[in-house]
């Protein structure tokens, strides 16, 4: 696991309270938290999906894999434990910013508890979940 922190650029307004910026798709979550001008990663989350040619049998009569059950099951299982992970956190920081691709948002909103959503402030639709943390910042910190 690799640390990353930046600082965020004068040209831009520090987080005045201690926020989560969590940036998401159906395959990663990246847990950050920011504080005046300090961006910190705290944690990444990934669920192991098995590989189709490792879930089938071998039998001659077997059917090939459901990819997309595959899918499905493991992007509910990245969000249930993106849930679990924010709940512990939500103690500590009572802000959230959260960046999911438009074609997930209502999944991963629907997936949180309550209480981590009155937290969430702003919901951010795009996927930023391959980018480097300097990016994520500029984009959020620009729109």
């Amino acid at each position: 696991l690799y640390y990353r922190c930046m600082k965020i650029s004068e040209n831009y307004l520090p987080y005045e309270e201690p926020t989560l910026i969590v940036v998401t798709n159906q395959e990663v979550a990246k847990i950050f938290k920011a504080h005046d001008r300090e961006v910190d990663e705290l944690k990444i989350l990934t669920v192991d999906t098995e590989k189709p040619q490792e879930r089938s049998s071998g039998t001659a009569n077997s059917s090939p894999p459901d990819i997309d059950a595959i899918k499905q099951h493991s992007k509910e299982e990245l969000y249930k434990n993106l849930n679990i992970e924010l709940m512990r956190l939500i103690k500590e920081y009572k802000t959230i910013t959260l960046c999911a691709p438009e074609v997930y948002k209502n999944d991963i909103v629907n997936a949180l508890h309550t209480d981590v959503k009155k937290c969430t402030g702003e919901v951010v639709p795009k996927n930023l979940a391959s980018l480097p943390l300097d990016q994520i910042i500029r984009i959020l910190k620009e729109a």
